[in-house]
């Protein structure tokens, strides 16, 4: 049997390091590399069955499709090639190249990749996108508080005496993660969940605190309040390493603590008692994805910067406020090659659908989408779905028919982490993991790589992405092997990136115009409260699969449960179990209620990455907006009602 070393390559913040299993040409069993430090040797239940639901399932495309009458219709290589090629350069003919809209997903960020963006550079410019539906928002905030958002090696955190588990799950989203919190637990560390969703991370957390949803600033504000008070601040690295502290102080000089705890909904107690648990140093605070998805969102980042620094907790190890990682930081993301776009335009990804609508000069004629369902994962998604209607054409390059997909003309089969070669960085960790093919094209699937060097070259300018994936990495890995790093260290096991810190800013330099850590100055709140629509919407990761990527055995063909507080179900005179329908601004949709005394009185909570095909996806009610800074999308400024049906 040989066991070959990969890298699951799915929107997670594992990036874990495989093992492949292949005995006589067929992959057997997926287990973790047990000698890369964050993956320790095991993986999530979802990749662990990634090869019966997702590889050799019989819902995976293996072959070239395209639509006839509505009807998918299995065509060769060479025709859906000629195709794609044809409907490309007669868009950019008519139209422009600007009408053509290249939408890359996040189902795979990888370093070959990087090449996707090359082929539409060299082709002339399209359209592509701005912004994100994950984490801009606290990324933007951080940015203006420390110059650069750099988060501390997971390892790191077993040298805190208190972890702050803020807004996140990794009980459930990134397990790897969790189990370095548990073995700081073991050395005597303290786990605090602060979430509105009493969730698994919070049940088998030390303390837990359940905010009203969106009002973390206001308890970062509380907290750093009190060790004011209490002299519990480190007067050294305010008076010698930030800017604007007195700016700062005001903002929050201009709340009571009995404001803030009414605004949050947590008793002064306990905000008093979190202030002096956190202020025994070092405390690292650890940031999720529900912290960003507010319209303001970078003000709670920067005020949870700003307790950080208040309390001296900057620079130190097993301190830290950590948000994530940059994955394509140590790739020469420069072979894009932007300078070869002759024209450019850029759409925003959290409103793409009212973008395609509302684009003129040109109209979106045609759309390239590759590892994308943003008709499921979009705000707005029937927004989205018409957009995508409204085109000429669509060229879709995945794995699966899905909510997306379903809607093109031409469907193009791509390879996995287990059929290619490339590299992989990590949002959730400092390594660099090598992807090795365990086991030849499935069918007639094909690289993403491969696909566009074909169009390259019936296009006429193949010449610009010419080369094999090795001498492609060779050319992308070059910051690294500046770091002296060769490529065969690279693809042979997973690299813990030499110059990135173990503890960012032991050097209390910042990147910064003062190069210092600059306080938050300015701060504005809304009261977000609809009488129309009293309860905000929450949607989280669900356990047993990542995002829109369902095993199809998981859709269950019912309809979208969504937990409720009791209370509220009762004013409303809906039984537990029943169907009802749930309303925003923007949409409907008929759920099963479920009755859950955990869940506050203020949201109603969910799973997210349902498809709409199947009645589950909650982004028909989810408004299409844009957060004031890093433009993400603030999912979490939808508010409902429910309805007993009649």
């Amino acid at each position: 049997m040989k066991k070959i070393i990969t890298a699951c390559t799915r929107d997670c913040p594992g990036a874990c390091s495989v093992i492949a299993h292949v005995e006589k040409g067929r992959i057997v069993k997926l287990t973790g590399n047990r000698d890369h430090e964050f993956t320790a040797g095991f993986l999530c239940g979802s990749t662990k069955n990634y090869l019966k639901n997702y590889f050799y399932s019989s819902k995976r495309v293996l072959y070239p499709l395209k639509k006839i009458n509505g009807e998918w219709v299995r065509i060769s290589w060479n025709e859906a090639l000629n195709i794609a090629a044809n409907k490309l350069k007669d868009a950019k003919e008519k139209y422009g190249s600007t009408s053509i809209l290249y939408y890359q997903g996040f189902g795979a960020r990888t370093a070959l990749r990087i090449l996707n963006r090359r082929f539409f550079n060299a082709f002339g410019g399209v359209s592509t996108l701005y912004g994100t539906v994950c984490g801009g928002i606290g990324q933007a905030g951080q940015e203006l508080d420390f110059g650069e958002r750099i988060s501390h090696d997971p390892m790191d955190h077993l040298n805190s005496k208190n972890i702050i588990i803020w807004g996140r799950n990794p009980a459930i989203t990134d397990i790897h993660l969790w189990k370095i919190i548990k073995k700081a637990r073991k050395n005597g560390a303290r786990i605090i969940a602060i979430d509105p969703v009493k969730t698994e991370t919070a049940e088998r957390s030390d303390l837990y605190y359940q905010p009203s949803p969106g009002s973390d600033a206001f308890l970062a504000m509380g907290l750093s309040k009190i060790l004011l008070q209490e002299h519990l601040i480190d007067y050294d690295f305010i008076d010698n390493h930030t800017e604007n502290f007195e700016e700062y102080k005001k903002i929050i000089d201009g709340f009571s603590l009995d404001y803030i705890a009414g605004k949050c909904d947590i008793s002064l107690k306990e905000i008093k008692e979190l202030a002096k648990i956190y202020a025994q140093s070092p405390s690292s605070i650890i940031l999720g994805w529900g912290v960003h998805r507010y319209l303001k969102g970078h003000q709670t980042f920067r005020m949870i910067d700003a307790l950080a620094a208040v309390s001296g907790n900057i620079g130190i190890s097993g301190g830290g406020v950590t948000q994530g990682f940059e994955e394509f930081a140590y790739f020469d993301n420069s072979l894009e090659g932007v300078e070869l776009a002759e024209y450019t335009r850029k759409l925003p990804m959290p409103k793409i659908g009212e973008a395609i609508l509302k684009s003129k000069d040109p109209e979106i004629k045609l759309i390239f989408i590759s590892a994308g369902n943003p008709v499921a994962m979009s705000p707005n998604s029937r927004k989205v779905k018409k957009a995508f209607e409204s085109v000429d054409y669509i060229i879709a390059v995945d794995h699966v028919l899905n909510d997306t997909t379903e809607l093109a003309d031409l469907f193009l089969p791509a390879t996995t982490f287990l059929e290619d070669e490339d590299l992989l960085g990590s949002y959730g960790s400092n390594w660099v993991t090598p992807i090795n093919p365990a086991v030849g094209p499935i069918g007639e699937t094909r690289s993403e790589m491969w696909i566009f060097q074909q169009l390259a070259q019936k296009l006429g300018f193949g010449n610009k992405m010419k080369g094999t994936a090795k001498e492609w990495l060779l050319k992308l890995v070059e910051p690294l092997i500046n770091q002296g790093i060769t490529l065969e260290e690279l693809q042979r096991s997973p690299v813990r990136v030499p110059s990135a810190p173990k503890t960012p800013f032991e050097n209390r330099k910042f990147k910064t115009p003062s190069c210092k850590f600059e306080f938050i100055k300015e701060f504005e709140y809304d009261d977000n409260f609809d009488n129309e629509f009293p309860l905000r919407l929450l949607s989280i990761m669900p356990k047993r699969w990542i995002l829109s990527g369902i095993p199809e055995n998981e859709h269950n063909y019912g309809i979208l449960e969504v937990q409720i507080h009791p209370d509220i179900l009762k004013e409303n005179k809906i039984n537990d179990g029943e169907e009802a329908l749930l309303e925003s601004s923007v949409g409907s949709l008929v759920i099963k209620v479920i009755g859950n005394k955990r869940v506050r009185k203020d949201y109603v909570l969910t799973k997210n990455g349902g498809w709409l095909k199947y009645n589950k996806c909650v982004n028909v009610l989810t408004k299409d907006l844009i957060s004031e800074l890093g433009n993400g999308a603030p999912y979490n400024e939808t508010f409902v009602r429910i309805k007993k049906l009649n």
